[in-house]
């Protein structure tokens, strides 16, 4: 059991090294053949805790920056700060426990059908786990390949989901090819053919799409956008004293971007560190630098408003685009809060736990992902965590968005892994709905990102600079996920349920889903 365990460990770790800030990608592809060889005859109660043990090592070396965010942002003692992370470990890590013991259940299917379930269970709980209690879809398997544009253009049609199955369903074929070369016994030729159409077929269209894409996004209408990143210390923020300071930071980024004549400039999020009141806005110090810049701004700030039924203030984390004049044009309030980032959830349960946002109560919903009108078009905005929700940005670019903006404050984080893996999962978004990316964040990583997932341009982390760049707003039809959505981790949902059900059933002397795969090409041959 003890080597169960460690080749399971093992698997976890490696996978931690596939995510940002290591990036490497390639570590993905055979991630798990060792928690496969570990799941080799275990058993479902095995199976579900060797597969808590991968998740555990996973997520320790992926989500560690709960700790550093609560401490020294959520004034939560260091050990409860490590209990929180620890309780967040282990629910995520619930997650590939059952994908160990679903894997290891009793199966009697076909040896195709036993390559299309394994990432299909795997791709069904990533799904789940993104919606489940508000959703975490954080380091995703799909995520890892950020680096590798061939393999991440089917997310046009699939969405993230598209690339985690590829990614398992490589492992799979390839801890039978080890098991052979380790073990004896026939090749698994059909499983690995299979495989092998699959994935060629995955980099074939990725270098069809990029070229069909850039083809089409050079005859889009270009604009010239800058991205302010002012690199605010969160310990400052807030602080009323350096208002004026902060805006003057703001003024110089901005006023150099106007110089070089940017249409559009973003803000981070709650780059106004006041709640915005139209005419103060207008009249005071960010009027001035929107008339002396000449250009639009679109800037992060907490706002409010009355709410006469409930008789109290609500709260929102906004986004204002700002004319030239001064004026707001647009707005967005925030549609998907942040856990204990936003609001407390369980508050009552929680009392020693506050909220990582400084200076009033719980935030409140914005009413859904409506752009904001801009240029004969939208700017579809994401404001932090909204990012990593896959369908926030895909009802932006359906409702009208011709570009993305993605604006946060990643300051809390600080130089953990964080800031790296929230960016690699924002780029997917333009990939996703093929448009251009715009990305503001307070103390980096900003940038822009083309609709084939370029990374145009990028700042470091807490570098007090700006990006210049010609965009193209997006023109012509919508993508196959933009429209139709999570279809394909749907797909994956309806065949894992399919499994699970019709395992309810079946009598306990089956050999389990792995046996099977690793014993299909030898009973072929008797």
């Amino acid at each position: 059991m003890i080597k169960r365990i460690l080749l399971s460990f093992l698997s976890g770790a490696a996978l931690v090294l596939a995510f940002p800030p290591f990036g490497l990608g390639f570590l993905a592809w055979a991630a798990f053949i060792p928690l496969f060889f570990a799941l080799e005859g275990a058993g479902k109660k095995r199976g579900f805790f060797l597969g808590f043990v991968f998740g555990s090592a996973f997520f320790l070396g992926t989500v560690y920056w709960v700790v550093h965010s609560m401490y020294y942002y959520g004034g939560v003692p260091f050990a409860a700060g490590v209990g929180v992370m620890l309780a967040l470990v282990a629910y995520l890590s619930l997650y590939p426990a059952v994908f160990g013991l679903l894997i290891s259940a009793k199966a009697d299917t076909s040896p195709i059908t036993r390559m299309i379930l394994l990432p299909s269970v795997w791709v069904g709980l990533e799904y789940v786990r993104g919606y489940l209690f508000t959703g975490f879809p954080w380091v995703l398997l799909g995520y890892s390949q950020m680096n590798y544009l061939p393999v991440i253009q089917i997310a046009d049609i699939t969405g993230v989901w598209g690339v985690s199955f590829m990614i398992v369903l490589v492992n799979a074929a390839l801890y039978l090819n080890v098991r052979s070369l380790l073990r004896g016994g026939s090749n698994p030729l059909k499983e690995s053919l299979f495989a092998l159409l699959m994935l060629t077929s995955t980099f074939g269209y990725g270098y069809l799409r990029i070229k069909q894409v850039d083809s089409d996004a050079a005859r889009w209408r270009g604009l010239r956008v800058g991205i302010a990143q002012g690199s605010i210390d969160q310990s400052l923020k807030w602080d009323s004293s350096f208002r004026k300071e902060t805006l003057e930071i703001y003024r110089e980024l901005t006023l150099e971007a106007g110089r070089k004549e940017a249409r559009l400039i973003v803000w981070p999020e709650t780059a106004i560190p006041f709640f915005f009141e139209p005419d103060a806005v207008r009249d005071g110090e960010v009027g001035r630098i929107l008339k002396e810049s000449g250009s639009f701004v679109l800037t992060g700030s907490p706002s409010y408003n009355y709410n006469q039924a409930a008789g109290k203030l609500n709260y929102f984390n906004s986004a204002y685009l700002l004319s030239p004049a001064g004026e707001a044009v647009g707005r967005y309030d925030k549609m998907h809060l942040v856990p204990f980032g936003e609001y407390v959830p369980l508050k009552r349960f929680l009392p020693f736990i506050h909220k990582l946002t400084e200076g009033v109560g719980d935030f409140a919903e914005g009413p859904g992902a409506i752009p904001i009108k801009f240029e004969g078009g939208g700017i579809g905005t994401l404001i932090c965590y909204e990012s990593i929700f896959p369908e926030i940005a895909r009802l932006s670019v359906r409702n009208g968005a011709t570009v993305l903006a993605n604006i946060t404050n990643d300051a809390w984080f600080g130089y953990t892994s964080a800031p790296y893996q929230h960016f690699e999962m924002a780029v997917l978004r333009a990939v996703e709905n093929r448009v251009y990316l715009l990305r503001a964040a307070n103390t980096g990583i900003s940038a822009v990102v083309d609709p084939v997932g370029r990374v145009r341009k990028k700042t470091a982390l807490f570098e007090r600079t700006d990006i210049i760049d010609d965009i193209r707003l997006r023109d012509g039809g919508l993508t196959f996920y933009t429209m139709r959505g999570d279809i394909f981790a749907y797909g994956c949902l309806a065949l894992s349920g399919i499994f699970v059900i019709a395992g309810l059933g079946r009598l306990l002397k089956k050999p389990n889903l792995l046996c099977r795969l690793q014993n299909s090409s030898l009973q072929r041959t008797r």
